[in-house]
């Protein structure tokens, strides 16, 4: 995991968690803490959005896949995030990448026989094919980042053939899909969760606009039919989905206040302390981060 200390898409990240929900210790992680936490949850969120504009493209385009889906769209997403060179998103390809490690480190249960089964690929070989995507793409950039892991130099070098081979596939089958200029009219819904300390991550998902970033990506450039709906919901269970009949991506606040306990495990596993002197006390923080709200123009 990464230290993050800047602003990510305009906002002073970390000044949303002023309040402290039940699946965090939110009021007692440090100001550095909070900001690294606000990073990690919304670049998950972000990953896991072009994940499921990538199961849209398919479906809208009756795009052909060979082999499982969801390891196509994993494919495509890291392609469509690295290509758009960006700092910004190459950092939310990292952190996505830790979610899934996190994910495994702290799963629950041991693995059984309906892990196997299932339509995706581990979580930990996720992560792995995440990172041999960004080796791929720029082995330079991202070398502290494999170096970090002991990821193998003979299978970067794998990853850079991968990786070209991947682009290029799916730009190919996307090409008569896109047109310089075209415009798709895309609803975008942020719906009230209907419970407080849900509705804490539902503003945090709404004023990183997660889905606007969607809207934005994925409504110019593709020949997509007008009406399409991208929904912020409260879902009961942790989850994100494209619905084809509906013709909707969903997003459950569940899986934001997953990622906010994930990490916070994380930080529990490092044995960090997480408010030790009266400096760094939680309403000192709090002090701190409505301060940079001010600044930012979110808050009073």
């Amino acid at each position: 995991m990464r230290r993050l200390t800047r602003c990510f898409l305009g906002l002073c990240a970390g000044f949303l968690l002023l309040a402290a929900p039940a699946q965090t210790r939110a009021e007692e992680w440090t100001e550095e803490q909070a900001l690294e936490a606000y990073h990690f949850v919304i670049n998950n969120a972000i990953f896991i959005m072009f994940h499921e504009a990538g199961h849209m493209l398919v479906s809208e385009f009756n795009l052909p896949v060979l082999g499982r889906e969801e390891d196509a769209v994993d494919a495509l997403s890291s392609v469509l995030l690295l290509e758009a060179d960006t700092v910004e998103l190459d950092v939310a390809m990292q952190d996505a990448a830790d979610g899934w490690f996190l994910t495994d480190d702290f799963r629950e249960t041991d693995l059984d026989e309906s892990d196997f089964f299932g339509t995706h690929g581990l979580d930990r070989q996720r992560a792995y094919q995440m990172v041999c995507m960004m080796t791929g793409h720029d082995p330079d950039y991202f070398d502290e980042f494999a170096d970090s892991l002991d990821f193998p130099e003979d299978r970067r070098e794998e990853c850079a053939w991968e990786y070209q081979q991947t682009r290029e596939s799916w730009f190919s089958l996307l090409a008569e899909n896109m047109e310089e200029g075209a415009k798709t009219k895309m609803i975008v819904n942020y719906e009230p969760a209907g419970d407080p300390d849900l509705q804490f991550f539902a503003d945090l998902l709404k004023q990183a606009e997660v889905l606007e970033m969607i809207e934005t990506v994925f409504g110019t450039g593709y020949k997509l039919e007008d009406g399409i709906r991208l929904s912020g919901r409260a879902c009961g269970e942790e989850n994100a989905f494209w619905d084809p009949n509906a013709r909707e991506i969903i997003y459950c606040y569940e899986l934001l206040a997953y990622h906010a306990g994930l990490i916070d495990e994380w930080f529990k596993s490092q044995g960090e302390e997480t408010a030790t002197n009266d400096a760094d006390s939680a309403s000192e923080i709090k002090t701190r981060l409505k301060g940079a709200a001010v600044q930012a123009g979110m808050g009073k």
